[in-house]
């Protein structure tokens, strides 16, 4: 057996942070995306830009891996879990105009992994979305495209690095009240398929792949000039493709906090409660309340605590199963040591309660991570870090579900 020295890379994929200009900015937020297009910004951005014209361009280069995996496949100890080197890069693009009666965002990147090994792990995926808002004085139309492929984990559940892919077409139309409020209604189709993929013996395409379709009405307005708030209802339609019984519709109503970056607490905050009925009688409605949230807060000028926190349903790959809702929380503390060198930790947990169907037994299995980060600086927005990361799964009722995965890696995140 090799004993290689264990080094991996991981960064989480970051979108540029896009500064919101003063009350007409806000006044124009963009709202009623999709999955795929409401990551988008609505403001022109302000740092790394690249300027032709009238486009605004804000390029980087996420290096999520370089070094060795440990567990490739998430597997048991009583399997042995396979290692192998790895890189993975991830250059993108964010773009955006205004004109006289058309505003534009855009964001494209493309998804590179290789394994030196294992083969079946290698992929190039890509994202691209876009949206124009069309303003037309006080009512403004809108429409959003986008597609992503990519051979990413799906979830903490999915082990399995499957050929997804997703794609959306949505629409709306917003109307301003005032410079600081809108209302909107808006429709969203959203497309998800997995391709020649398996977890657990379970094809995955004839267990998840299905249609959505987003209907949703709301409000958003300004609190303050520093915290605003979008209150909105929406009911989905969920449409299976090869087992009609996973069928299900959602009615849920939500409000979102978002409290802008020159707060001293900074972050958004989404609760709400939903109603979900499937089609399959011996599945069991989920109602309960759902939400997430996103908080910076900074301790003098030497460090910032980040939570998060998130709570929803979502479909298991098991049609056994049907769903399980998932309870998320990690906090992580940065610490400024000397000159540009900081220090990281971070801790999380995820416990997912399977407990939808009458006739199968409710189980819980828990994913824990804990992370270590040293980290430099750079003057032109890079940061370079060298990690360790400790990852476990534990499933009682299903011991073969179990694993553990330690991994000290080297990250680089750069911006131009």
């Amino acid at each position: 057996m090799r004993n290689p020295v264990r080094t991996a890379a991981t960064v989480t994929l970051m979108i540029m942070s896009l500064t919101c200009a003063p009350s007409e900015a806000r006044a124009q937020s963009a709202v009623g995306g999709g999955p795929l297009t409401a990551a988008l910004s609505d403001t022109e951005p302000q740092t790394g830009v690249l300027r032709i014209g009238p486009v605004r361009l804000a390029p980087g280069v996420t290096i999520k891996e370089i070094g060795y995996d440990t567990n490739v496949f998430d597997e048991t100890a009583e399997e042995g879990p396979k290692e192998d080197w790895v890189a993975a890069a991830m250059p993108d693009v964010a773009l955006f105009t205004r004109l006289r009666f058309l505003r534009i965002s855009a964001y494209g990147g493309s998804e590179l992994t290789y394994y030196r090994e294992y083969e079946s792990e290698r992929s190039v995926g890509y994202a691209a979305r876009g949206r124009f808002d069309f303003l037309l004085s006080r009512m403004r139309p809108f429409v959003g495209v986008g597609s992503t492929q990519t051979q990413e984990r799906a979830n903490g559940e999915i082990d399995t690095r499957a050929d997804r892919t997703e794609e959306e077409v949505s629409g709306g139309l917003a109307f301003d009240l005032s410079p600081t409020s809108l209302v909107y209604g808006s429709f969203a189709r959203n497309r998800t398929e997995f391709t020649n993929a398996f977890e657990d013996g379970i094809d995955l395409g004839d267990s998840l792949n299905r249609d959505r379709d987003d209907y949703q009405v709301g409000v958003k307005t300004d609190l303050t000039p520093l915290l605003s708030v979008q209150v909105y209802g929406n009911r989905q339609q969920d449409t299976f493709k090869s087992d009609p019984l996973r069928n299900a519709t959602s009615t849920a109503g939500l409000a979102t906090f978002r409290i802008a970056a020159d707060a001293v607490v900074t972050g958004i905050i989404t609760v709400g409660y939903r109603d979900m009925q499937p089609v399959d009688p011996e599945t069991k409605p989920f109602r309960g309340f759902i939400g997430s949230a996103a908080i910076a807060y900074p301790l003098l000028e030497i460090g910032r605590f980040i939570f998060q926190l998130s709570r929803g349903n979502e479909y298991s790959f098991d049609a056994a199963e049907a769903y399980y809702v998932a309870n998320a929380g990690e906090l992580s503390y940065t610490h400024r040591l000397f000159g540009d060198v900081d220090v990281q930790v971070r801790v999380g947990r995820s416990v997912f309660d399977y407990n939808a169907r009458i006739d199968t037994p409710p189980r819980t299995e828990t994913n824990d991570t804990a992370a270590g980060s040293l980290g430099y600086n750079l003057r032109n927005r890079t940061r370079v870090a060298v990690n360790y990361e400790i990852a476990r799964r534990r499933s009682p009722e299903k011991p073969a579900r179990n694993y553990d995965r330690r991994r000290i890696y080297l990250s680089w995140l750069f911006a131009f």
